[in-house]
């Protein structure tokens, strides 16, 4: 798999990115849009809080910036204030700000959080606020924690953790939930069996499959949604952390970024000079602040925010490369 790699210099180190098109958008830093032709806009706005991650819809409409280890959100529309978020404070200084975003054929974007309490994970209508799961039944005790919707939204995957604390995956059917609200108060868990004492990372794979990285032992699992059992494992005895799975690869950001053959573990490349945290689990409040990362499966690609810049990395065929320097469809206005 060949690699090109690309640096885009920024005045100020960047402090949140997300893809958009073959362009980046620092959006805690005031709306900065960075294309990889290396074209930067200037910041549009100063948001008065302490707002360090950010997350975009795919259609790029949508923005959710938030406190990681706190418990306010702000959602944007195309750029402007749409409407603040909270979630509980129990904990919220110890485990990542549970949140995702996806977008419908139709057009109609959906917010997954936990606005009532940190067992309790609803669905939205980002536009209106509408509770699109609202029910009566009793929540199980897990902490939802670094929220991820497959690409075509059927399912909603939770990596937190329960209590003591065990790291721990959920994931649920959306289609089911819309339907049967109730179906979120299902436990959710895998079928691992023995396997994976703790379940430590999650990714969405190629087709139903989740990969998964455990511990007891240590390793690396592929877990099928619709058959629900593990259907292969290999070892892999270091830290994962976050994961963008492409085909049978996955890139994983413990310490720094590392391309890993699934059929095998084998480390195929490594970017060490990348430092990418320490992170494997969504219990981060002993840890340094993460630097800036974004993922693009889909596109093959990820981002990595430096002190003097943005590190991108793009996995190619050795045909022909995307295009360069695409405009967000949306001018970054001012508001608050």
């Amino acid at each position: 798999m060949k690699t090109e790699r690309i640096f885009l210099p920024t005045p100020c180190p960047p402090r949140s990115l997300c893809w958009f098109e073959d362009s980046l958008v620092d959006w805690v830093s005031g709306g900065i849009v960075h294309s990889l032709d290396g074209r930067s806009s200037d910041p549009s706005v100063r948001y008065a809080y302490r707002f360090d991650r950010a997350v975009m819809s795919p259609d790029g409409r949508y923005t959710v910036l938030y406190e990681v280890l706190g418990t306010k959100g702000l959602v944007l529309k195309e750029g402007k204030v749409l409407r603040e978020l909270s979630r509980s404070f129990y904990h919220a200084t110890a485990y990542e700000y549970p949140i995702a975003l996806h977008t419908f054929p139709s057009g109609r974007t959906i917010l997954a959080h936990c606005p009532d309490d940190y067992c309790r994970l609803e669905i939205e209508d980002i536009e209106t606020g509408q509770r699109l799961t609202q029910r009566t039944s009793q929540s199980p005790d897990f902490f939802h924690s670094r929220l991820q919707f497959r690409g075509d939204g059927r399912y909603l995957l939770s990596a937190g953790w329960i209590w003591h604390p065990i790291d721990s995956v959920r994931v649920f059917d959306v289609p089911r939930a819309l339907e049967q609200p109730e179906s979120l108060d299902d436990e959710g868990s895998l079928e691992t069996g023995e396997w994976g004492m703790e379940l430590h990372s999650a990714a969405f794979g190629e087709g139903d499959t989740l990969v998964l990285s455990g511990s007891g032992p240590e390793a690396l699992g592929l877990y099928s949604l619709t058959e629900r059992r593990l259907v292969s494992e290999v070892p892999f005895e270091q830290g994962v952390g976050r994961m963008m799975v492409m085909g049978g690869h996955m890139v994983h950001f413990f310490e720094h970024p590392s391309l890993i053959e699934l059929s095998t573990g084998r480390t195929v490349e490594r970017w060490p000079d990348l430092s990418t945290g320490f992170q494997c689990s969504s219990i981060i409040h002993h840890l340094a602040p993460l630097p800036p990362l974004a993922l693009d499966p889909v596109g093959r690609r990820f981002a990595v925010g430096t002190e003097k810049g943005i590190e991108v990395v793009r996995f190619v065929d050795g045909a022909t490369a995307s295009s360069l320097g695409t405009s967000p469809p949306f001018s970054m206005s001012s508001s608050g």
